[in-house]
């Protein structure tokens, strides 16, 4: 059964982590470094309040990228001063306070590491250097939430020794097309001393790579990773969006799943969408066992910058197992006429929870609608000092959004779980057929795409 796991990023998402509606939507809680450095108290409170397990992401790769993406622009632009970039605190706070040496030479020296950095003077791997990587970034796994929870929590938790991420994540760097192979070697080096290191929990190998690099060295990855045999892989394919993928890159997809699980029992996507939860059927092995998002977002996700961007307002449609702009979510509402009623629209579009509570209140398919689109003109300054104007969505559009974006998620897995594999493609292709005539190719072309690549798999 694919586990559903949830990205928590910022405080202010615990609203969709705690309560009871939101509890039994998910199944594991997956924590940034950068905020459980900054605030671990809080974050202890509330891992202990939503009562699920929960992993802790160190972020060792966020140092080898150019600093400027680990940076925040302070200056004061109604004075229309010139950008001025410092590190984040809790970034500061990661290198210096938590991961310790070559890390902190990141912030001290405004550069990024590169392997040479974890050597010797006579090119050599510095041994003890790495030794001390990885206990660092265990202590910070292990001890960094548990020696900040309070009395109450830990009275809850039964003490603090039961305060525990599910697995460990050992030092990982970014695998980039240009320099994949040393820094391979750098990640199955930390992986094979962490797990000396930690001995009651599963030591999980964080795979994140390029798409370049996969197509260039997947045999090479896979062989070297094989030796290794890690308890388990957290993968993480830079910047892939399903909804644009073609057949052949859905079969190389399938094909890297396939030879990963020949290495390790336990894969998890941190970033994947529907494909990706398909492919955590049983009938497909299952390929992968565990599928992460954010909150509204993070399907898909750029290695850099590290954090996450500026949102626009999106409304996710169940059948086409995307999410959408709200204005070509809405020509396809109009177009097909899922508008007409609230009786349309509870068939058609979405009969969640969030839905229809709004329809309860406005009476109105249409009016219930545009509350998910709701925004006002936002204008900020790029870093190349152009001016561009968004439309942001509202608060409250973004709340409505990101309900009826999780339960469709949690219905996502149900049906997965629930239903038999030739049930749900007979779907996507259903839905293709029904919503092509009426909307752009590239909207709807993942539902074909989907369908066809994974039927051919089915047949091979």
């Amino acid at each position: 059964m694919s586990r559903h796991i949830y990205q928590y990023n910022i405080n202010s998402e615990q609203r969709f982590f705690l309560g009871k509606e939101h509890h039994d939507l998910y199944d594991l809680i997956a924590l940034n470094g950068n905020i459980v450095s900054h605030a671990p108290a809080g974050v202890a409170a509330f891992v202990a309040n939503a009562g699920k397990p929960f992993y802790v992401d160190p972020q060792t790769h966020a140092f080898q990228h150019a600093t400027i993406h680990l940076k925040k622009d302070i200056s004061d632009k109604e004075k229309k001063e010139p950008p001025n970039y410092i590190f984040r605190p809790s970034i500061k706070k990661l290198a210096q306070e938590r991961l310790g040496e070559p890390f902190s030479k990141v912030i001290d020296e405004d550069r990024p590491l590169r392997p040479k950095d974890f050597t010797t003077s006579d090119s050599e791997l510095n041994e003890s250097l790495l030794e001390k990587v990885c206990q660092n970034t265990v202590d910070f796994q292990l001890k960094t939430l548990s020696d900040s929870i309070d009395d109450e929590a830990r009275e809850l938790l039964g003490g603090s020794s039961a305060f525990k991420p599910e697995f460990i994540l050992a030092p990982y760097f970014y695998l980039s097309p240009l320099s994949y192979e040393n820094w391979l070697n750098l990640n199955l080096t930390f992986y094979n001393k962490t797990k000396q290191i930690v001995s009651d929990l599963p030591v999980f190998l964080a795979l994140v790579i390029s798409k370049e690099a996969l197509e260039e060295g997947l045999s090479e990855i896979v062989a070297k990773i094989k030796k290794t045999k890690p308890d388990g892989i957290l993968l993480w394919i830079d910047d892939h969006v399903e909804e644009e993928l073609n057949k052949k890159e859905i079969w190389r997809y399938v094909d890297l799943l396939s030879a990963l699980k020949n290495t390790t029992e336990t894969i998890y996507n941190s970033h994947g969408g529907y494909l990706s939860i398909l492919l955590g059927h049983e009938e497909t092995g299952p390929l992968l066992d565990g599928v992460g998002h954010s909150i509204n977002y993070g399907e898909s996700r750029a290695v850099v910058p590290v954090g996450g961007g500026i949102p626009m307002a999106r409304f996710y449609m169940f059948e086409m197992h995307s999410r959408l702009r709200w204005g070509d979510a809405l020509g396809i509402a109009t177009s097909n006429g899922f508008l007409n009623s609230v009786k349309d629209y509870l068939q058609n579009i979405c009969s969640c929870i969030q839905c229809a509570s709004l329809l309860k209140e406005t009476k109105s398919a249409a009016v219930t609608f545009d509350l998910y689109g709701d925004s006002n003109e936002l204008t900020f300054r790029r870093r190349s000092g152009a001016i561009v104007k968004l439309d942001y969505p509202t608060k409250e559009a973004k709340q409505f959004a990101s309900r009826h974006y999780l339960y469709n998620k949690a219905r996502e897995f149900d049906t997965v779980r629930s239903d038999d594999l030739t049930t749900l493609l007979n779907r996507l292709k259903q839905t293709y057929e029904k919503i092509s005539p009426t909307a752009e190719e590239e909207i709807v072309a993942n539902l074909f795409n989907w369908e066809q690549a994974l039927v051919g798999r089915l047949k091979k």
